[in-house]
Order: C-alpha cells, then sequence, then structure tokens
C-alpha cells in the first residue's frame, strides 16, 4: 500500500495483526465503547475493533479513523463501511470537531526530527504546549502526537498505543511520561525481547494508559518474550517508582534488571567513592568539519599538496585507531606512517588574500569538490575555517558496538564529531576517573544511561555520557591501575583488564565482594546481550 518513500515521509509503518489484537482486547472493554484510531493507515486497528465489538454483540460499533493518506482510506472504507473516516492531517483536528471516546488505539507515525518539519512540525508542537507539554524541536513526531491523542479521551477512558523505545531514554520523553502521570491513573509499559517490528531498525513497545482524569497510582514495566505473550497475559509487571520516573533519576530501560541488581547499582550511585561523570568533567562533541574527507589530510596528502606545518594540525579520527586507554605521541606517529588521515586543516578565518599560495591550491581544489556548498561549510563566515577546535584531557567513543571507551590524551590531538571530548575539572586528575572507567559497574551504567541503536549499537549523547557512574580507585593507586590497564588492553587481554580493575577499584576501593561484582558485571553482559539481539 505505501512506497518506502512514503512510509519514511509519513512514518507510515503498519502494524501486525496480533499486536493491533492485543492493544484492542486490552483498551475496548465494553460493548459500547466508542473507539478512535488516530493515524488508522491500512485499519488494522480498525477491523480488530470492529471484530472485538460485534463479538462482544455490540450492533452499530462507534468506531472512528483518521489519517493523512487519501489512498489508504479508500481501502479502509471499502472493507469497512461502518467506520466513520476522516482524511486529514491529526494535528489540524480539534477537541469539539469529533466526540470524545472512551478508547484510543493506534500505532502513531514515527517520523524522526531530521524530516518532521515545516508546519507540520509547528501544529504539532502547538498542540502538545496547548496540553502544558513542552516538547523541543528535536522531538520525534510520535510525542507530540501522543499528547494530542489524549485530548479526545472521554473521563475514565483508555489510550493504548505503539510507541518507540525513545519513551524509555530520550530526554524530551521525560515531558511526555510527566504528562501521562499527570492524566492517568495506571499506567503500563510493555518491552519486547523479540521486536514487534522485524524490519525496522526502530525497536518499539506498547503504552497501556488507564483510569484518564484520576491520580496515578500504579506505573509498571513488563518484560515479554514476544506479542504472544501479551496476548495470553503471561508475564510478570516490575512497579516503577513514580517519583524516579518523574524526576528523570531512573529510566524505564532500569527495569530489564533484576530488583537485586536495581538495588545494588542505587546503593553504589549513593556512595562517596562513586561520582559520575558530569561530576568531574565536561562532556562535549569535537569539531564539525562539514566535510571530514577533504579537511583530514594524510602525511602523503600533505606532502603532495606541500601545505605549512602552521595550517595543520594533529587530529584523531577514531577510537578504534588506539589500542590501549593512552594516546600517546608513538601511537599518532604509527598511524601517521599507516598513511591514516592524522591531521586537521586549521586556516584561521581570514580572507583568501592573505593565505599562502599552497593552501590556496587546496582550496580551489575543495571549490572543485563542492565543499563550499555543504551545509555546515555554507553558514561559516569562512567556509574553509573549521570552528570550535578544542584540545580535551580525554576522548570518549559515542557509539560502540561492545562499551565505550574512555582514552586519555596525552599528545594534545584534536578530534571531530567522530568522538566526544571530554574535560576534567582543573582539580581533578584524569587517571582517577580512567581507572574507574573500565570497572563493571562503569559497564553497566553505560548501558543504562546509554541508548541502543539499530544493530544493537549503543550510542551516548553528552548528557547521558555525563550521567554514567565511575568508581574511584584507593588513593594514589590511580596511576599504577592505569598503567598496567593500559598495557593489558593494547594486548588485547579485555577479560583479564576487567578482572584487574574489579579487583581494584570495586573490591579494594570500594569494598564490595566477589558475588557483587559478578552480580554487576553479568548484569552488564546481559543488557549488551539484549541490545545486540535487538
Amino acid at each position: 500500500m505505501a512506497t518506502a518513500t512514503f512510509q519514511k515521509s509519513f512514518g507510515a509503518f503498519y502494524t501486525a495483526e496480533p499486536v493491533a489484537r492485543t492493544i484492542v482486547r486490552w483498551a475496548v472493554r465494553n460493548r459500547n465503547d466508542s473507539v478512535l484510531d488516530p493515524s488508522c493507515g491500512d485499519g488494522v486497528f480498525l477491523s480488530s475493533a470492529v471484530r472485538h465489538l460485534e463479538g462482544m454483540g455490540c450492533g452499530h460499533p462507534q468506531i472512528w479513523g483518521i489519517d493523512v493518506s487519501e489512498g489508504a482510506l479508500r481501502s479502509v472504507k471499502a472493507n469497512l463501511p461502518e467506520c466513520r473516516l476522516l482524511n486529514t492531517d491529526f494535528f489540524s483536528t480539534r477537541p469539539g470537531d469529533i466526540p470524545l471516546f472512551d478508547a484510543i488505539i493506534g500505532n502513531p507515525p514515527f517520523i524522526r526530527y531530521q524530516a518532521f518539519n515545516g508546519s507540520s512540525r509547528s501544529s504539532a508542537l502547538a498542540r502538545a504546549e496547548e496540553a502544558g507539554v513542552h516538547l523541543p524541536k528535536l522531538s520525534s513526531s510520535w510525542a507530540p502526537f501522543l499528547v494530542h491523542a489524549v485530548a479526545f479521551l472521554s473521563k475514565g477512558g483508555r489510550l493504548g498505543m505503539v510507541v518507540p523505545a525513545e519513551l524509555g531514554h530520550a530526554q524530551y520523553a521525560r515531558e511526555v511520561l510527566s504528562f501521562l502521570l499527570r492524566k492517568f491513573g495506571r499506567i503500563q509499559f510493555c518491552i519486547f525481547r523479540k521486536k514487534l517490528f522485524p524490519e525496522l531498525s526502530e525497536d518499539t513497545g506498547l503504552l497501556l494508559c488507564e483510569k484518564f482524569e484520576s491520580p496515578c497510582t500504579w506505573f509498571s514495566v513488563a518484560i515479554l518474550n514476544d506479542i504472544h505473550q501479551a496476548e495470553e497475559h503471561k508475564y510478570i509487571e516490575y512497579p516503577v517508582d513514580l517519583d524516579a520516573i518523574r524526576s528523570g533519576r531512573t529510566r524505564l530501560g532500569h527495569y530489564l534488571l533484576s530488583p537485586r541488581i536495581r538495588e545494588l547499582y542505587g546503593q553504589l550511585a549513593e556512595q562517596k567513592q562513586v561520582v559520575r561523570l558530569g561530576g568531574v568533567a565536561d562532556v562535549g562533541i569535537g569539531y564539525v568539519s562539514g566535510y571530514n574527507d577533504y579537511f583530514h589530510l594524510s602525511m602523503a596528502e600533505r606532502r603532495q599538496w606541500r601545505l605549512p606545518a602552521s595550517f595543520l594540525r594533529p587530529a584523531l579520527l577514531s577510537l578504534g585507531d588506539s589500542d590501549g586507554i593512552v594516546v600517546r605521541r608513538a601511537d599518532w606517529e604509527r598511524l601517521r606512517r599507516e598513511g591514516r588521515k592524522v591531521y586537521l586543516l586549521t586556516i584561521p578565518p581570514v580572507s583568501e588574500g592573505r593565505l599562502p599560495g599552497s593552501v590556496l591550491t587546496y582550496l580551489k581544489y575543495g571549490k572543485g569538490l563542492g565543499v563550499p556548498k555543504r551545509f555546515k561549510c555554507r553558514v561559516r563566515e569562512r567556509w574553509y575555517s573549521v570552528p570550535h577546535v578544542r584540545i580535551a584531557d580525554a576522548f570518549l567513543s559515542y557509539m560502540s558496538g561492545q562499551a565505550p571507551r574512555l582514552v586519555k590524551n596525552r599528545c594534545n590531538l584534536v578530534a571531530p564529531n567522530t568522538l566526544h571530548l571530554v574535560r576534567f575539572d582543573e582539580t581533578k586528575r584524569a587517571d582517577k576517573f580512567l581507572a574507574g572507567w573500565y570497572s563493571s559497574l562503569t559497564r553497566l551504567s553505560c548501558e543504562l544511561e546509554g541508548h541502543a541503536l539499530g544493530g544493537g549499537m549503543l550510542k551516548l549523547e553528552p548528557s547521558e555520557a555525563e550521567a554514567v557512574l565511575i568508581p574511584l580507585p584507593r588513593a594514589r593507586e590511580e596511576t599504577r591501575v592505569v598503567r598496567e590497564l593500559d598495557t593489558l588492553m593494547r594486548r588485547m587481554e579485555e577479560e583479564p583488564a576487567i578482572d584487574f580493575v574489579d579487583r581494584h577499584v570495586l573490591r579494594r576501593g570500594l569494598g564490595l565482594s566477589a558475588t557483587e561484582c559478578a552480580l554487576l558485571r553479568d548484569a552488564a553482559g546481559e543488557m549488551h546481550r539484549w541490545r545486540m539481539h535487538k
């Protein structure tokens, strides 16, 4: 029914029948219930609702569907003539235009902020603002859609929606969760080990909210293998700390852990010998060149273009190019000998007339490639002058297949936005935090504070990285621990390295038992397997 382009533009990824049936059977409880699907698409929720209500003896079901796709609605109308259908943008529909409903069900369109723009985004954010939810422009479309849908519920009504995993980790999702806690007496979020949409990189769950306009007394997370387990109601609910969710102290993903691990993690977070990275350092992105392949050069390219040393700075583009946890001058020189791109072209924001001839020749080459027309270059005062080039104390990988790496910058390298820059407080010693980063506690914390992407990659946004817990070694032991750890990592002895850090930092530094260290390590492994399975 929909081409790939249409699907991406409108977030029209239609729902499998078992998912729709599960939500309908939960939300529609009375034969007289009125039902709305505000993004009905191919009508899978509507047809499930018709069958369900007819099975309860309802002769004239009150079922409405809204969708922006005229083609989709023609198909729905042909198959479900009893449904009331509106071909419009849901954000242009206001309370009073249609009745209120006992049950609102569906799968909101999921359009990331990059494509969710213009008047559509403005309208969506305005609807959320009217509901008292202040969403940033970087919000994806599902968030204002979910908020706006609530406006069409009658008192005591129920909302059952497919939602992306972003509900559990995105910064702006806190506003949505706070809104739901104000509006519903009971909330459940179902997380699935088997993806609801296998063809998509985005992970999703089910959001089930009931008792509209009642004080919230229950919020739970349920961990299920697949949608069939939800249909059969064979799962365990874990109650969520409402205050922790309201304040943002706890993410919904924390409930993937056993209560015992959650308790241990919470206790460690309160210890003086455990800090959050943001409490001792600033984490930010590296510079944005606008065209990395042009602005970064190898030694051979530098010689080819005869670029002066004063217009080049030593750079590190990837932590995959560094084996240890400390980047030394010798490491960078090895990369240079191997022909890697290890220089950043650094031109001050002056007119071209003041630049040497060899630099002008290289700029002419860049113009031929169309570099000045690239967005980040086009919006700069001088397209060839890369701004915000800084030296950091350490580099942090922000997308990782295994575990994020924190690497000390011992030779004043600069780095692009393929890495995070970590700058520690002047009064702090970087080695203290570098040692603890490779502990089982920090590995688990990265899994909990970061979020999974398609393909199992773990991403740490700067704010997420700043929330990661780091245990501190005992006084005056950090240098020895870092030295030994660096040696082990350079030998590719990762498991012995974790053993070493846990023994010296968690057991000797924090006084944890071998059993507690094993619990943390196993939990980190389980979280890693969870996202890799996704």
